[in-house]
């Protein structure tokens, strides 16, 4: 029955591409949505623009403003056997199809060898894990692999980005350029094995493979299209025109009833995208997880006796391969994630070559004289499956002995407490967070914190893992004056970095020290700076999700001199629904003691 139903849709859609192919007149052609959604036309109170900027994309002069003229001027051209149908075979494909145009891409030599040499046999969308190390990478990142019909490993196949050419700027102007649109995006094509490497090696990300259940014919257009905006330049912004933005221009491009980009006018996140995609009734028909190199050493030392975790410690630190006390499955077991460990330091270069060749035939060759045992399947968590990223909140509390209500809003993406499957334990990123309060006594509606970015990083330390805690928070929040018995507005900016130790799987614990500093002209010498040591333990337990902590601050006004705690627990009821209590003390060197509890019902939608 399904099978039939699936089949009907295919004809039906076979149908309308039929229909639509014939009668197709060259005045009109110009509007055609499959004509827009493949040239990237968008429409503004009436007029139309291309995303793509650059000059090279369009055959007519005005072709990025007037899709009608743009079409006439590569019908004109293409017909006349012009060889600039070399460089759009998607839109020649397209135009030859409606019967506007004649011939074929036979004598187009560059594309045929790119053809010929990627033989493509399916379109696989791939989501790597956040990278907390790169802020460009704190929400993910989705691209696109070219399946192959090479025998043998899709390594051999081909992967394509879109990203931002910034050559060799990091940091905040990387940051601020990107925001703003201070950099053409262009998609690169390269070789899958490349991307392994980069993501799955170098970065340690876990990447989960979506393969698109695509007809042949828009494999081959997939393909053609995307080989046509290997010179497009795209105006890049990190939020809205972005890698995962671009991914659905793609897919539309493609198959143009999906009408994916069109939710994502605002902001554009790799995971949401990715779950729009997934939603596709039938889009989706497999999916592989491909874990870092870092899940499979963790995974193997996780499950590892501690005989076996002892005699590990002792071959990376000592080189002393003495294992006979282990059976030789045991042995196996440790000499295999030895190798990996030292494949793990070396692309990290915290090894030199000698030392690696070195260390890394030593395990191999003790390692090929024991028997193979089956190697333990390594199971992920499907981040598709993960909360959704918008998250609202209402409830209420009690404030500096004032009675409020309280309604959140958060864009994107995961709080500290909230529910992490498919996510990064310990892990939270929150931008553009407001939180608004209604105060009783006062009849008063406030905003009481807006949060533009919010970070937190609690990735546990070990004796083989050394990773950095870090935390950034850029907030501006109504705040209290004793002296004047008034409340006004700071800007809070702040940035600490610390280790994190798990006690257990469930339970960390983490110090921090931190260098913050706020400004606000109603609050007393108007700003001050100052460094803050912090204490903290956080605990996942499925359901129930703690996070305490307490910081001591020294700094150069009394006002920022204070001694605070924190508590904030989380209850889950469903993975996007849960409830929460959190609450602070401050005591204040500027003689007032603040106290703040608030109950919410959190909802991610």
């Amino acid at each position: 029955m399904l099978t039939f139903f699936c089949s009907s849709l295919a004809l039906a859609r076979e149908n309308r591409e039929t229909i639509s192919a014939a009668h197709l007149p060259l005045s009109s052609a110009g509007y055609h949505r499959e004509w827009l959604k493949l040239l990237h036309y968008k429409q503004n109170f009436g007029s139309y623009k291309g995303l793509v900027i650059n000059d090279e994309f369009y055959v007519a002069a005005d072709g990025r403003y007037n899709p009608q003229q743009e079409l006439e001027a590569e019908v004109e051209k293409f017909n006349r056997g012009d060889s600039s149908k070399c460089n759009f075979p998607a839109r020649f494909m397209w135009l030859k199809s409606k019967g506007l145009v004649a011939g074929t891409l036979d004598n187009c030599t560059e594309y045929q060898k790119l053809i010929k040499d990627i033989i493509p046999n399916g379109v696989t969308l791939l989501f790597t894990d956040a990278y907390m190390s790169n802020p460009a990478s704190l929400f993910g990142h989705t691209l696109i692999r070219i399946d192959t019909a090479r025998k043998g490993t899709q390594m051999l196949a081909h992967g394509s980005n879109f990203g931002a050419d910034s050559g060799t700027e990091q940091g905040l102007p990387f940051i601020l350029k990107g925001l703003l649109g201070g950099y053409e995006g262009k998609y690169n094509l390269s070789p899958y094995w490349t991307i392994i490497n980069t993501y799955n090696n170098i970065e340690n990300r876990d990447i989960w493979e979506y393969h698109l259940n695509l007809t042949p014919a828009e494999q081959e257009k997939f393909v053609n299209h995307l080989y046509e905006m290997k010179n497009a330049g795209i105006r890049y912004f990190f939020l809205t025109k972005n890698c995962s933005y671009m991914i659905l221009e793609l897919l539309e491009a493609v198959r143009p009833d999906l009408e994916l980009s069109k939710n994502y006018n605002f902001y554009a996140i790799p995971l949401d995208t990715l779950k729009s995609i997934k939603e596709i009734p039938g889009l989706i028909d497999n999916i592989n997880y491909r874990p870092a190199r870092y899940t499979k050493i963790k995974s193997h030392l996780d499950t590892m006796l501690a005989e076996q975790y002892e005699a590990f410690i002792k071959v990376i630190n000592e080189h002393d391969y003495e294992l006979a006390h282990l059976s030789e499955d045991e042995q196996a077991d440790v000499l295999g994630t030895a190798y990996q460990y030292f494949q793990y330091k070396y692309t990290a270069r915290d090894m030199e070559l000698k030392e690696y060749r070195r260390n890394s035939f030593a395990a191999l060759r003790r390692r090929s004289r024991l028997p193979s045992p089956p190697e333990p399947q390594i199971s992920g968590k499907d981040p598709s499956l993960s909360h959704n990223s918008m998250q609202i909140a209402a409830g209420g509390g009690i404030y500096h002995h004032k009675s409020f209500e309280q309604f959140s809003l958060r864009p994107a993406y995961t709080g500290l407490t909230d529910d992490n499957y498919g996510l990064i334990r310990g892990a939270g990123v929150e931008v553009f967070k407001s939180d608004w309060r209604y105060y009783n006594q006062s009849h008063k509606l406030v905003l009481h914190k807006f949060t533009g970015l919010s970070v937190r990083s609690f990735v546990p330390a070990n004796r083989v893992f050394n990773p950095i805690s870090y935390i950034t928070d850029l907030y501006l929040e109504r705040a209290y004056n004793p002296r004047q018995n008034t409340e006004g507005y700071v800007a809070h900016g702040g940035f600490g970095i610390g280790k994190t130790y798990a006690f257990s799987n469930n339970l960390y614990g983490y110090g921090l020290l931190r260098v913050q500093g706020e400004y606000g002209g109603f609050i007393p010498s108007n700003q001050w700076l100052g460094t803050a040591p912090e204490l903290g333990l956080f605990g996942d337990f499925e359901v129930f999700r703690l996070h305490l902590s307490a910081q001591k601050s020294f700094a150069t006004r009394k006002f920022g001199e204070y001694v605070q705690y924190n508590a904030a627990i989380s209850l889950a009821v469903t993975r996007n629904l849960s409830f929460d209590i959190e609450y602070m003390s401050r005591n204040a060197q500027a003689s007032h003691i603040q106290e703040e509890i608030v109950g919410l019902i959190k909802y991610s939608l």
